[in-house]
């Protein structure tokens, strides 16, 4: 496996946020599985890479965003 590129400020703001909004989903609930919650992360995550304020680019996997 070859390691990433260490994650800009933006990465990590945008990772924080989706974290933080799946975390407290109230929808789901907290006893999600660790691989449910990093697959719902990583969907969020690459959404919203669409908005503006971020304009990136990310190829990262749900393994690379949870590490």
């Amino acid at each position: 496996i070859k390691p990433t590129k260490a994650y800009m400020l933006s990465e990590d703001k945008l990772l924080c946020e989706c974290w933080r909004d799946i975390g407290q989903d109230p929808k789901v609930g907290p006893e999600q599985k660790a691989s449910t919650f990093w697959l719902r992360v990583h969907r969020e995550y690459h959404e919203h890479n669409k908005f503006a304020m971020y304009q990136m680019q990310s190829k990262r996997g749900w393994v690379s965003l949870s590490k």
